[in-house]
This record gives structure tokens, C-alpha cells and sequence, in this order.
């Protein structure tokens, strides 16, 4: 019974984190949103991006880590702001971590994986997004 609850229990705190909703489909829980950003690029011209954020975990046969997964996409200006809060971030990153980075549509595309509890990657994730709109990082009218 125990089992089952915390089984139930860890798509819901993986959907409070990130802010959107877990769905279970072939052996993974998915979740996919947009992120929204705006730029002011100049006094008059504001420009809006929608861009993908996927997260997918799948538990391992014991229940006590996940096979965690991500791509994020992110503005050229975001990326060593986002990298940096991952790194500084008090959950460690797991000794089983890694991360791809591509060009895409002339962003950056993060593939990151680990094998940890999802509640501590989405955590990670949650807060690294959450940073990059504390973080003036988009350049202002001129």
C-alpha cells in the first residue's frame, strides 16, 4: 500500500514543480509545455517565443530512482544562466548525469538524463526555469 501511494504521489509533486500535467504513456511519465518568453529588443519592438520544455521519467524496477529526462529549449542569452543555477543548485547533480547541447531553430536545445529521484530532478529544473525570469537577462529598450 505504501508503495502504491508514494507511486502515485511522485507524478503529482513532478507536476506541482514544473507546472503542468504528467501524463503516463509507453513506460514513461511525459509531461510537455510551452514556456513563454518576451524580449524587449528595442523601445518599441517586444518579441514573444513559445518554446518546448519536455520532461519524461520512467522508475526503476526497484522504485528507488528514475531514468529522468529533459529537453529545454533555450535563448542564446538563457543558457549560462540556466547552466549555472543546475550546477549551483543545493540537489547535487547525480554522479549519473549528462547533457547534450544542439542548435535548433537558432536556439539551444538542453538534452539532459539522470538517474535520480524525479522529485529531485524536477526540482532542479523547476528552479533553473524559475531563474531565468528573476534574472534580467534579456537585453532592454534602447
Amino acid at each position: 500500500m505504501v508503495k502504491v501511494d508514494l507511486l502515485e504521489k511522485t507524478p503529482q509533486k513532478v507536476s506541482e514543480l514544473l507546472g503542468g500535467e504528467m501524463e503516463f504513456y509507453d513506460g514513461f511519465w511525459h509531461l510537455e509545455k510551452k514556456r513563454e518568453v518576451k524580449a524587449h529588443r528595442r523601445s518599441r519592438l517586444c518579441v514573444c517565443w513559445s518554446l518546448d520544455l519536455l520532461v519524461a521519467y520512467q522508475m526503476t524496477a526497484d522504485d528507488q530512482k528514475a531514468i529522468n529526462q529533459a529537453e529545454i529549449f533555450l535563448l542564446p542569452e538563457e543558457l549560462s544562466v540556466f547552466i549555472g543555477e543546475l550546477i549551483k543548485h543545493p540537489n547535487f547533480l547525480p554522479i549519473s548525469y549528462s547533457q547534450q547541447l544542439s542548435t535548433e531553430r537558432g536556439m539551444y536545445c538542453l538534452r539532459i538524463s539522470s538517474l535520480e529521484l524525479p522529485e529531485h530532478f524536477a526540482e532542479r529544473l523547476s528552479d533553473s526555469l524559475q531563474a531565468l525570469g528573476e534574472k534580467s537577462i534579456l537585453s532592454k529598450g534602447e
